[in-house]
């Protein structure tokens, strides 16, 4: 099997320097509030986006006739930008179809990147040097050939992050009720001989996770169990504040955040945007915006580094400021040019996902 390339915009010319549309689900919970701080980050730094709101949320879930009509509405957008840029969405009840599930199936968005990167030393981690990418499938997408067949593209994908990352070394964690089996890894393996490379157990695998997270670099789990790894992964990093998560097919890709909706926290200034300005700097590069990603990057990097921390990721002896929503993004847009002293620059982040910088 040739290698698959998700979808990757291509610069139109005749456009120049014209804003790219995007689509835009402000969520439910903490969603709107952190889209809001994100959206408003990325544009004091100079994106060039044109944001085009499609509802999603629960509050969209009324009947039957009501969802065919925003789901074929959220489609007809995303036909046109390509890109989502999601903000957390409440589960629906059960029986009742999930939106943004439909939008990814519907899409056939097949790899969901999940970088885990420690922010030490500016904020506290008992693995300072954990640097990894969490890739799987979404679960229940295929059954039998069709199956193996999603199994080998993720994997073909795997690979190449593990290239354009440097050679990363890549382990699999395997789960024979899937399609991601050991012949089928081997197969794959033979063609990048030269990426480290070993497969495992899922239960073996993720126990060596949890003891030795420094030891992996790509990891590639199976699909019924890719919230499971991202979950535990961004905690031994820090917390899911600042976990994004990027989920590319063939002719579009979404951009969000690990963790929920925390409605405990709805509307009370308290969450943290980091997970979901991060998942943007992700859809920026995606775009081909790099020069203004790396700026958010780099602005974000300085306000952490500076102990402006909000209320999730506070730390006696790193945080000197606990900061709400809102003020984190106007720290945030304060520091917009200028570069971490203790963090690497994002320039100096070798964090390529398949042919793309993506984080």
């Amino acid at each position: 099997m040739t290698e698959q390339i998700p979808h990757r915009p291509q610069a139109d010319p005749r456009q120049g320097r014209a804003s790219r549309p995007i689509s835009i689900v402000f969520g439910d919970g903490i969603g709107p509030e952190i889209m809001q701080a994100s959206l408003r980050i990325l544009l004091a730094a100079g994106a060039r986006i044109a944001v085009e709101p499609i509802d999603a949320g629960s509050h969209a879930r009324h009947c039957d006739d009501e969802d065919a009509v925003l789901a074929a509405a959220a489609q007809h957008s995303l036909r046109r930008t390509g890109v989502l840029y999601r903000a957390p969405v409440a589960a629906p009840p059960a029986g009742m179809a999930c939106p943004v599930q439909a939008l990814r199936r519907g899409f056939d968005l097949f790899a969901t990147t999940r970088p885990c990167r420690a922010m030490a030393p500016a904020i506290a981690s008992r693995h300072p040097a954990l640097d990894l990418m969490i890739i799987h499938d979404l679960p229940g997408m295929a059954q039998g050939d069709a199956r193996h067949r999603r199994a080998e593209r993720l994997l073909h994908h795997a690979f190449a992050v593990a290239r354009v990352q440097g050679l990363r070394r890549l382990d699999a964690f395997l789960d024979h009720q899937g399609g991601l089996t050991a012949e089928l890894f081997d197969a794959v393996a033979a063609g990048y001989p030269d990426i480290p490379a070993g497969r495992q157990r899922f239960e073996t695998g993720l126990a060596r996770l949890a003891d030795r997270p420094n030891a992996f670099g790509v990891v590639v789990v199976p699909a019924r169990h890719g919230d499971l790894v991202a979950t535990l992964a961004a905690h031994l990093a820090g917390g899911v504040g600042f976990a994004p998560s990027a989920s590319l097919g063939p002719d579009c890709a979404m951009f969000d955040t690990v963790h929920g909706t925390a409605p405990h926290l709805a509307g009370r200034n308290l969450a943290n945007p980091s997970a979901m300005l991060l998942a943007g700097v992700m859809m920026l590069h995606h775009i081909g915006q790099h020069e203004v990603a790396d700026r958010v990057h780099d602005a974000w990097r300085a306000t952490i580094e500076a102990g402006i921390h909000t209320a999730d990721i506070l730390t006696p002896g790193t945080s000197r400021l606990r900061a709400g929503t809102r003020d984190f993004a106007d720290a945030v847009i304060a520091r917009l040019g200028q570069a971490p002293r203790l963090l690497r620059p994002a320039g100096a982040i070798a964090t390529t996902t398949h042919n793309h910088k993506i984080m």
